[in-house]
C-alpha cells in the first residue's frame, strides 16, 4: 500500500512539473536556458505509475 501511495504522489509531482514548466524557468532559471521539465514530468510520472500499478510485496 505504501509505494501506490508514493507512485500517486509522484505522479502528482510529475503533473505539476509539467504544468508550471513555463513559470519555473522564467522564475528559477531567468540566466540559463531552459530546462526540459514537461519532459522531466513525464519521466516522474512514469515511475510513479510503475509504483501505483506494479505488482506489491507484501507478504
Amino acid at each position: 500500500m505504501e509505494d501506490k501511495i508514493k507512485g500517486i504522489a509522484l505522479l502528482l509531482f510529475g503533473i505539476l512539473l509539467s504544468c508550471a514548466q513555463d513559470g519555473l524557468n522564467d522564475t528559477i532559471f531567468p540566466s540559463m536556458s531552459d530546462i526540459p521539465f514537461a519532459f522531466v514530468g513525464l519521466c516522474v510520472g512514469i515511475a510513479g505509475l510503475c509504483l501505483v500499478f506494479g505488482k506489491s510485496k507484501d507478504k
